[in-house]
Protein backbone atom coordinates (compact mmCIF):
# COMPACT_ATOMS: atom_id res chain seq x y z
CA UNK A 1 0.00 0.00 0.00
CA UNK A 2 1.39 3.68 -0.60
CA UNK A 3 2.58 5.46 1.95
CA UNK A 4 -0.05 8.33 0.51
CA UNK A 5 -3.11 6.67 0.92
CA UNK A 6 -1.99 7.36 4.81
CA UNK A 7 -1.76 11.44 4.81
CA UNK A 8 -4.16 12.48 6.41
CA UNK A 9 -6.26 15.87 5.09
CA UNK A 10 -6.26 18.80 7.42
CA UNK A 11 -8.62 20.82 4.83
CA UNK A 12 -11.33 20.98 7.60
CA UNK A 13 -12.13 24.70 6.30
CA UNK A 14 -12.01 24.21 2.82
CA UNK A 15 -14.08 21.10 2.32
CA UNK A 16 -17.14 22.69 4.93
CA UNK A 17 -19.25 24.27 2.34
CA UNK A 18 -21.62 25.73 4.75
CA UNK A 19 -18.55 28.36 5.08
CA UNK A 20 -18.93 29.54 1.57
CA UNK A 21 -22.41 30.11 1.94
CA UNK A 22 -21.82 32.14 5.04
CA UNK A 23 -19.19 33.91 3.65
CA UNK A 24 -21.60 34.74 0.60
CA UNK A 25 -24.67 35.82 2.84
CA UNK A 26 -22.07 38.14 4.92
CA UNK A 27 -20.31 40.18 1.40
CA UNK A 28 -24.45 40.55 0.25
CA UNK A 29 -25.31 42.19 3.81
CA UNK A 30 -21.86 44.36 3.66
CA UNK A 31 -23.55 46.13 0.24
CA UNK A 32 -26.82 46.59 2.48
CA UNK A 33 -25.24 47.80 5.41
CA UNK A 34 -23.08 50.58 3.54
CA UNK A 35 -25.72 51.67 1.84
CA UNK A 36 -28.15 52.24 4.56
CA UNK A 37 -24.90 53.95 6.58
CA UNK A 38 -24.50 56.37 4.10
CA UNK A 39 -28.25 57.25 3.86
CA UNK A 40 -28.33 57.75 7.85
CA UNK A 41 -25.34 59.78 8.04
CA UNK A 42 -26.02 62.09 5.40
CA UNK A 43 -29.62 62.40 7.03
CA UNK A 44 -28.50 62.16 10.15
CA UNK A 45 -26.37 65.78 9.07
CA UNK A 46 -29.26 67.15 7.10
CA UNK A 47 -32.36 66.74 9.93
CA UNK A 48 -29.77 67.38 13.29
CA UNK A 49 -30.90 64.17 14.54
CA UNK A 50 -28.17 62.92 16.54
CA UNK A 51 -29.69 59.67 17.28
CA UNK A 52 -30.27 59.07 13.70
CA UNK A 53 -26.46 60.39 13.18
CA UNK A 54 -25.26 57.79 16.02
CA UNK A 55 -27.31 55.43 14.46
CA UNK A 56 -25.42 55.78 11.27
CA UNK A 57 -21.87 55.79 12.46
CA UNK A 58 -22.27 53.10 14.20
CA UNK A 59 -23.71 51.62 11.49
CA UNK A 60 -20.40 52.05 9.76
CA UNK A 61 -18.25 50.02 12.35
CA UNK A 62 -20.43 47.23 11.71
CA UNK A 63 -19.52 47.40 7.65
CA UNK A 64 -16.08 47.22 9.10
CA UNK A 65 -16.59 44.53 11.25
CA UNK A 66 -18.46 42.68 8.68
CA UNK A 67 -15.37 43.32 6.54
CA UNK A 68 -13.08 41.73 8.88
CA UNK A 69 -15.42 38.72 8.61
CA UNK A 70 -15.28 38.38 5.14
CA UNK A 71 -11.52 38.37 5.34
CA UNK A 72 -10.83 36.02 7.79
CA UNK A 73 -13.32 33.81 5.71
CA UNK A 74 -10.82 34.28 2.56
CA UNK A 75 -7.96 33.63 4.90
CA UNK A 76 -9.51 30.83 6.54
CA UNK A 77 -10.09 29.20 2.90
CA UNK A 78 -6.87 29.70 1.17
CA UNK A 79 -5.53 26.23 0.42
CA UNK A 80 -1.59 27.94 0.77
CA UNK A 81 -2.35 28.86 4.67
CA UNK A 82 -3.86 25.65 5.47
CA UNK A 83 -0.98 23.41 4.32
CA UNK A 84 1.66 25.68 6.47
CA UNK A 85 -0.87 25.60 9.67
CA UNK A 86 -0.82 21.90 12.01
CA UNK A 87 -4.20 21.25 11.54
CA UNK A 88 -5.75 23.63 9.07
CA UNK A 89 -7.03 27.01 9.44
CA UNK A 90 -9.83 26.83 11.34
CA UNK A 91 -8.56 28.83 14.50
CA UNK A 92 -9.00 31.79 11.70
CA UNK A 93 -12.60 31.39 12.64
CA UNK A 94 -12.84 32.02 16.39
CA UNK A 95 -9.94 34.46 15.86
CA UNK A 96 -12.01 37.00 13.40
CA UNK A 97 -15.13 36.32 15.92
CA UNK A 98 -12.98 37.36 19.18
CA UNK A 99 -11.89 40.52 16.68
CA UNK A 100 -15.25 41.22 16.03
CA UNK A 101 -16.20 40.63 19.73
CA UNK A 102 -13.42 43.73 20.38
CA UNK A 103 -15.52 46.14 18.04
CA UNK A 104 -18.31 45.31 19.73
CA UNK A 105 -17.27 46.49 22.46
CA UNK A 106 -15.71 49.42 21.79
CA UNK A 107 -18.82 50.19 19.67
CA UNK A 108 -21.01 49.56 23.19
CA UNK A 109 -18.77 52.07 25.27
CA UNK A 110 -18.79 54.97 22.11
CA UNK A 111 -22.80 54.50 22.00
CA UNK A 112 -22.81 54.96 25.97
CA UNK A 113 -20.45 57.96 25.73
CA UNK A 114 -22.87 59.49 22.91
CA UNK A 115 -25.49 59.07 24.73
CA UNK A 116 -24.25 60.70 27.97
CA UNK A 117 -23.30 63.77 25.12
CA UNK A 118 -27.14 63.46 24.18
CA UNK A 119 -27.91 64.20 27.24
CA UNK A 120 -25.99 66.94 28.55
CA UNK A 121 -26.28 68.63 25.19
CA UNK A 122 -29.57 68.33 23.56
CA UNK A 123 -30.47 69.77 19.63
CA UNK A 124 -32.97 70.28 17.75
CA UNK A 125 -34.15 67.81 15.27
CA UNK A 126 -36.17 67.33 12.21
CA UNK A 127 -38.43 64.55 13.29
CA UNK A 128 -40.16 63.45 10.34
CA UNK A 129 -37.40 62.93 8.15
CA UNK A 130 -35.29 61.59 10.48
CA UNK A 131 -38.24 58.83 12.03
CA UNK A 132 -38.75 57.64 7.96
CA UNK A 133 -34.98 57.25 7.47
CA UNK A 134 -34.45 55.61 10.67
CA UNK A 135 -37.83 53.00 9.73
CA UNK A 136 -35.85 51.80 6.80
CA UNK A 137 -32.48 51.57 8.63
CA UNK A 138 -34.30 48.99 10.85
CA UNK A 139 -36.08 46.85 7.74
CA UNK A 140 -32.43 46.84 6.27
CA UNK A 141 -31.44 45.51 9.53
CA UNK A 142 -34.60 43.09 9.76
CA UNK A 143 -33.42 41.69 5.67
CA UNK A 144 -29.98 41.37 7.24
CA UNK A 145 -30.24 39.58 10.04
CA UNK A 146 -32.78 36.69 8.43
CA UNK A 147 -30.18 36.53 5.34
CA UNK A 148 -27.83 35.37 7.84
CA UNK A 149 -29.89 33.60 9.92
CA UNK A 150 -28.84 30.33 10.68
CA UNK A 151 -29.35 26.63 12.05
CA UNK A 152 -26.34 26.50 13.53
CA UNK A 153 -27.52 26.76 16.96
CA UNK A 154 -28.66 23.32 16.61
CA UNK A 155 -27.81 20.35 17.35
CA UNK A 156 -27.83 16.91 15.04
CA UNK A 157 -26.96 13.92 16.62
CA UNK A 158 -25.07 10.88 14.96
CA UNK A 159 -25.01 7.58 16.66
CA UNK A 160 -26.51 7.07 19.81
CA UNK A 161 -27.73 9.85 20.81
CA UNK A 162 -25.00 12.06 20.89
CA UNK A 163 -24.80 15.92 19.86
CA UNK A 164 -21.79 15.62 17.93
CA UNK A 165 -21.95 17.29 14.78
CA UNK A 166 -22.63 20.90 15.58
CA UNK A 167 -21.36 23.83 13.31
CA UNK A 168 -20.37 26.61 15.13
CA UNK A 169 -19.12 29.20 13.30
CA UNK A 170 -18.06 32.20 15.50
CA UNK A 171 -17.28 34.68 12.34
CA UNK A 172 -20.76 34.03 10.93
CA UNK A 173 -22.01 34.64 14.80
CA UNK A 174 -20.49 37.60 15.46
CA UNK A 175 -21.56 39.14 12.14
CA UNK A 176 -25.35 38.49 13.08
CA UNK A 177 -24.61 40.00 16.33
CA UNK A 178 -23.37 43.11 14.65
CA UNK A 179 -26.42 42.96 12.53
CA UNK A 180 -28.74 42.29 15.47
CA UNK A 181 -26.82 45.25 17.23
CA UNK A 182 -27.67 47.29 14.37
CA UNK A 183 -31.09 46.52 14.34
CA UNK A 184 -31.64 47.04 18.17
CA UNK A 185 -29.71 50.79 17.72
CA UNK A 186 -31.98 51.59 15.07
CA UNK A 187 -35.53 50.43 17.05
CA UNK A 188 -33.65 52.87 19.90
CA UNK A 189 -33.40 55.52 17.72
CA UNK A 190 -37.05 55.32 16.29
CA UNK A 191 -38.42 54.95 20.17
CA UNK A 192 -36.19 58.27 20.70
CA UNK A 193 -37.78 59.86 17.97
CA UNK A 194 -41.33 59.32 18.33
CA UNK A 195 -41.34 60.03 22.58
CA UNK A 196 -39.04 63.09 21.59
CA UNK A 197 -41.64 64.10 18.94
CA UNK A 198 -45.12 63.53 20.35
CA UNK A 199 -43.75 63.74 23.93
CA UNK A 200 -41.04 65.82 24.14
CA UNK A 201 -39.32 63.47 26.10
CA UNK A 202 -35.41 65.03 24.70
CA UNK A 203 -34.11 62.58 28.00
CA UNK A 204 -35.66 59.24 27.00
CA UNK A 205 -32.96 59.16 23.82
CA UNK A 206 -29.57 58.96 26.32
CA UNK A 207 -31.47 56.86 28.37
CA UNK A 208 -32.49 54.13 25.41
CA UNK A 209 -29.00 54.71 24.46
CA UNK A 210 -27.14 53.65 27.60
CA UNK A 211 -29.45 50.57 27.95
CA UNK A 212 -28.77 49.77 24.47
CA UNK A 213 -24.60 49.72 24.88
CA UNK A 214 -25.34 48.15 27.94
CA UNK A 215 -26.94 44.65 26.04
CA UNK A 216 -24.40 45.09 23.04
CA UNK A 217 -21.52 44.90 25.40
CA UNK A 218 -23.07 41.54 27.32
CA UNK A 219 -23.58 40.04 23.47
CA UNK A 220 -19.71 41.09 23.04
CA UNK A 221 -18.44 39.84 26.38
CA UNK A 222 -19.86 36.14 25.71
CA UNK A 223 -18.59 36.06 22.41
CA UNK A 224 -15.31 36.81 23.34
CA UNK A 225 -15.46 34.22 26.45
CA UNK A 226 -16.60 31.52 23.39
CA UNK A 227 -13.83 32.49 20.84
CA UNK A 228 -10.91 32.83 23.63
CA UNK A 229 -12.06 29.03 24.94
CA UNK A 230 -11.53 27.39 21.53
CA UNK A 231 -8.88 29.60 20.64
CA UNK A 232 -6.25 28.84 23.84
CA UNK A 233 -7.88 24.61 22.94
CA UNK A 234 -10.35 24.92 26.03
CA UNK A 235 -12.35 21.39 26.02
CA UNK A 236 -14.88 20.80 23.43
CA UNK A 237 -17.95 21.51 24.78
CA UNK A 238 -20.12 19.45 23.01
CA UNK A 239 -18.44 16.04 24.16
CA UNK A 240 -18.06 14.32 27.80
CA UNK A 241 -14.61 13.22 28.10
CA UNK A 242 -16.28 10.61 30.69
CA UNK A 243 -18.51 9.46 28.34
CA UNK A 244 -15.60 8.17 26.27
CA UNK A 245 -14.23 6.97 28.99
CA UNK A 246 -17.54 4.80 29.51
CA UNK A 247 -16.79 3.26 26.06
CA UNK A 248 -14.26 0.73 27.46
CA UNK A 249 -15.23 0.34 31.13
CA UNK A 250 -16.34 -2.91 30.47
CA UNK A 251 -12.70 -3.65 29.19
CA UNK A 252 -11.08 -5.49 31.67
CA UNK A 253 -7.35 -4.29 32.20
CA UNK A 254 -7.67 -0.91 30.21
CA UNK A 255 -6.85 2.15 31.95
CA UNK A 256 -7.46 5.49 29.98
CA UNK A 257 -4.19 7.96 31.41
CA UNK A 258 -4.53 10.70 29.41
CA UNK A 259 -7.95 12.15 27.18
CA UNK A 260 -7.65 15.60 24.97
CA UNK A 261 -10.48 16.58 23.23
CA UNK A 262 -11.04 20.48 21.96
CA UNK A 263 -12.09 21.95 18.46
CA UNK A 264 -10.03 22.49 15.52
CA UNK A 265 -12.86 23.46 13.00
CA UNK A 266 -15.98 24.91 13.16
CA UNK A 267 -17.32 21.39 12.26
CA UNK A 268 -14.38 19.69 13.21
CA UNK A 269 -12.74 18.24 16.68
CA UNK A 270 -9.04 16.41 17.63
CA UNK A 271 -8.80 14.25 19.79
CA UNK A 272 -5.80 12.29 21.38
CA UNK A 273 -5.80 9.09 23.93
CA UNK A 274 -3.07 7.01 25.33
CA UNK A 275 -4.42 4.05 27.15
CA UNK A 276 -2.78 1.50 29.01
CA UNK A 277 -4.26 -2.40 28.71
CA UNK A 278 -2.41 -5.86 29.97
CA UNK A 279 -3.92 -7.62 27.17
CA UNK A 280 -3.03 -5.38 23.94
CA UNK A 281 -5.56 -4.94 21.43
CA UNK A 282 -4.16 -2.85 18.95
CA UNK A 283 -5.08 1.19 18.33
CA UNK A 284 -7.80 0.53 15.70
CA UNK A 285 -9.97 -1.36 17.75
CA UNK A 286 -10.01 1.80 20.01
CA UNK A 287 -10.17 4.20 17.01
CA UNK A 288 -13.29 1.83 15.57
CA UNK A 289 -15.24 1.82 19.23
CA UNK A 290 -14.83 6.29 19.28
CA UNK A 291 -15.39 6.51 15.64
CA UNK A 292 -18.91 4.43 15.54
CA UNK A 293 -20.22 6.91 18.14
CA UNK A 294 -17.92 10.65 18.02
CA UNK A 295 -17.58 12.36 14.86
CA UNK A 296 -14.20 13.14 15.00
CA UNK A 297 -11.61 14.63 12.03
CA UNK A 298 -8.32 13.66 13.83
CA UNK A 299 -8.01 11.02 16.10
CA UNK A 300 -4.72 9.80 17.43
CA UNK A 301 -4.64 6.53 19.97
CA UNK A 302 -1.77 5.34 21.35
CA UNK A 303 -1.82 2.11 23.36
CA UNK A 304 0.86 0.73 25.46
CA UNK A 305 1.28 -2.23 27.53
CA UNK A 306 0.44 -1.94 30.95
CA UNK A 307 3.13 -2.78 34.03
CA UNK A 308 1.91 -6.47 36.17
Amino acid sequence: MKHEEHLESHNFVLDDARLGSNERKTILVIILTFVTMVVEIGYGYFTGSMALLADGWHMSSHVGALGITVIVYRLARSEKINKKLSFGAGKMIPLGGYTSALMLGIVAVVMGVESIGRFLNPMDIKFETAIIVAIIGLIVNILSAILLWDSQGQQHGHGQDQAINHVHDHNHRSALLHVIADALTSVMAIAALFTGKYFGWLWADPIIGILGAIVILKWAWGLAKDTVWELLDGNSKLFDEEEIRKLFAHDEDIEIADLHLWRIAPNAHACEVMIYNCNLKGSEYYREKILAKYDISHLIVEERLCSK
